[in-house]
């Protein structure tokens, strides 16, 4: 499997805050920069390129998942549930 480099750091910002909610701005502040601020459906489709390239099952994600109106979580094998999530 090869991600582009955009993949390769949407995932690293996943695993980095693994277990924690991020919204769909800070994806795009930390992956693409400020400037791309109102691009909103970047993250939605680079998700799903990457489910597409890591997810067992990418229609039923194991790793990324959906907080429906909020943005992404990033649930891999050693999270532990955060507090209050």
């Amino acid at each position: 499997m090869r991600l582009t480099p955009t993949e390769f750091n949407l995932l690293a910002t996943f695993i980095q805050n693994n277990g924690e909610v991020l919204t769909f701005q800070k994806i795009l502040e930390q992956v693409w920069g400020q400037e791309y601020k109102n691009e909103h459906h970047y993250p939605r489709i680079y998700v799903s390129h990457l489910r597409r390239k890591i997810e067992p099952d990418f229609k039923n994600p194991t790793y990324i998942h959906n907080e429906y109106g909020i943005g992404y979580r990033f649930v891999g094998q050693n999270t532990t549930p955060k507090p209050g999530h």
